[in-house]
């Protein structure tokens, strides 16, 4: 999903998504990461995960689906 965010974005000349960290809790040997999505002109994504990478992929799969429902 973070994949086709990129490519969606850039297709359309805006800036590329920027993925932020905004919570990391559970213990350390099962964290859960939460990831805020950001891109120009669209309301910010939130995903969750047990990695970054997880909670980025929730987070891009979500604003993408956001999008195409605007769109529609």
């Amino acid at each position: 999903a973070k994949t086709a965010l990129q490519e969606w974005a850039m297709a359309r000349g805006l800036a590329l998504p920027v993925y932020t960290v905004t919570d990391r809790e559970g213990p350390d040997h099962a964290p859960q990461f939460t990831v805020e999505v950001s891109l120009a002109g669209h309301v910010p994504a939130t995903g969750i995960g047990a990695n970054k990478r997880a909670a980025e992929q929730a987070a891009a799969a979500l604003l993408l689906a956001n999008i195409e429902e605007k769109s529609e």
